[in-house]
């Protein structure tokens, strides 16, 4: 019997990755297509559906080439991609202005006005909040970035707009319709729109919150499982990515839930962190759980059987990109090797300097959209690569504040599965491991955990895998790194003064970049 393969594309944030993987999930070849973020005014975060499109197209076809894999071999093809996103279509799925991808906090006002009411705590009106709760079993953030926010700002600063719309989408759903002409949605990413109701018995759209907020649900794609089909590529869609009509679509995952099949841990409350442009530190649960004060709380899995309890942060490797482009505004070859380099050379603990890796605002533990970074206990005494490994161990501390929220929710984890590009680093790997005081077991191909998750998944659906219990024994360790018992005791006192800061300065950073005028 011929071999087939499953085509995984990772649509995530800077780029797309396209990965062919055989049913087994071993990894053939993977290639990667860029595009940009565009920031048009304070606070918006905008990118073209166009420009995902054109890399899924590009990347297929290159893979297919390189590989000289024939269009039939191709068992199906699923997605994974950024969550959070708000896109406008109209009834031909043509694009009526720009995503507002997951980064965009243009709806802060609309998220404020969500939760106006006299009785709040931490922001939050008591009796809407309990509303959420029982619902959705979350609750938007006060940062404007969540679905329910963003198409309120629609339909207060561009009714058209929002009166034009047929459905509104995530990066995936219209990714989906491009391939199959019907607008779909998985369970992950309608529930993170807060329109959902995630009870086990429901999981359906909220007549209830979208009554409340005069969202119409006929503007809203269908739900489905990400272990269903979309639908079958269309003559249109195939001819664009040189592959057969009628291929099957799986509905596939978010980035978050792709990756957290991906890393391995598949068992209930067995955690992973994911290192890439953001992070996030996450666990499957058979029950919902949250934290809505620190933004902890759980979502749909991909496992239509489980829940994902998700601590999310908003920039991760993103710092040490921002470094780069401060310290090398040249192109250098194998610039995070050297910075690896950098920060082995010099001692844990960076001579005292912190790094606060809040460059964009933050969601968890602080859920706050006006936090910004900094290098704190500057001197002249720093050297280069102390800059360098105050970044690495800044996202460490900022990792370890938010896992400390999610074992409360949880049970406290002796190991954890690292994925995403950070993984690569392995003076990263062991910060990692004396910051959270954990054994950290870096995965096999740690970048490839979105789409090999997505790949999963399909396979899945498409009957090649069992049960999704059977992805632990697929995904393979490379190293584990141990806790070094001196640099435990360090980290310790460092990560009370990384708190200290955020404690000492949250009304500066508000007086700031609240956007009003001081």
């Amino acid at each position: 019997m011929k071999e087939k393969y499953i085509l995984a594309h990772d649509v995530g944030t800077s780029g797309n990755k396209a990965a062919l993987v055989r049913l087994d999930t071993t990894l053939v070849g993977s290639t990667t297509a860029e595009y940009c973020v565009h920031y048009p005014k304070r606070g918006c975060a905008e990118q073209s559906p166009s420009d995902w499109w054109n890399a899924v197209v590009t990347t297929t076809r290159e893979l297919l080439d390189s590989t000289g894999t024939k269009p039939s071999d191709i068992a199906g093809l699923v997605f994974s991609a950024q969550m959070a996103g708000t896109l406008p279509v109209d009834e031909k799925g043509e694009a009526l202005m720009p995503c507002m991808i997951w980064l965009d906090t243009r709806a802060s006002e609309q998220a404020k006005k969500i939760w106006s009411g006299v009785i709040k705590v931490s922001g939050y009106s008591v009796f809407t909040l309990l509303r959420f709760l029982r619902i959705t079993g979350g609750a938007p953030g006060l940062a404007g970035k969540d679905g329910i926010s963003k198409i309120l700002w629609l339909k207060e600063n561009e009714p058209d707009i929002y009166s034009e719309a047929f459905k509104f989408l995530d990066s995936k759903d219209y990714l989906l319709y491009k391939c199959t002409g019907n607008f779909v949605t998985s369970r992950d990413n309608a529930n993170i729109t807060w329109l959902m109701d995630t009870r086990t018995e429901r999981l359906c759209w909220s007549d209830s919150i979208l009554k409340k907020y005069g969202i119409h649900r006929e503007k809203l794609p269908e739900i489905k499982k990400s272990t269903e089909l979309a639908g079958r590529l269309t003559a249109e869609a195939a001819e664009d990515l040189g592959l057969s009509e009628g291929t099957p679509i799986v509905v596939g995952a978010g980035d978050i839930t792709s990756a957290a099949i991906g890393s391995g841990a598949v068992a209930e409350n067995q955690i992973h962190a994911y290192v890439g442009t953001s992070s996030w530190v996450a666990c499957h649960t058979s029950r919902r759980k949250k934290d809505v004060r620190h933004y902890v709380g759980s979502i749909c899995s991909a496992n239509p059987d489980m829940y994902l309890c998700v601590a999310e942060q908003e920039t991760a490797g993103a710092c040490l990109d921002w470094v780069k482009a401060q310290m090398f505004k040249e192109n250098v070859k194998e610039v995070y090797e050297l910075f690896d380099r950098m920060a082995a050379d010099v001692e844990s603990g960076s001579r005292g300097l912190i790094f606060t890796p809040w460059l964009f605002g933050e969601r968890a533990p602080l859920d706050d959209p006006t936090v910004r970074g900094g290098f704190h206990n500057l001197s002249l005494e720093h050297l280069s690569g102390h800059v360098v490994r105050a970044v690495l161990e800044g996202v460490a501390f900022n990792m370890k504040w938010a896992l400390y929220y999610l074992e409360k929710l949880t049970q406290r984890a002796e190991a954890i599965n690292m994925i995403g590009g950070g993984p690569l680093s392995r003076t990263w790997c062991q910060i990692f491991a004396d910051v959270l005081d954990r054994r950290i077991k870096q995965v096999h191909d740690p970048k490839e955990a979105g789409a090999k998750g997505a790949a999963i998944i399909a396979a899945v659906t498409l009957g090649y895998i069992k049960r999704f219990e059977d992805a632990e024994k697929l995904v393979r360790v490379d190293k584990v790194f141990e806790p070094n018992p001196k640099n435990v005791k360090l980290y310790g006192g460092i990560f009370k003064e990384f708190k200290n800061i955020y404690k000492n300065n949250r009304q500066m950073y508000r007086r700031l970049n609240s956007g009003k005028s001081l």
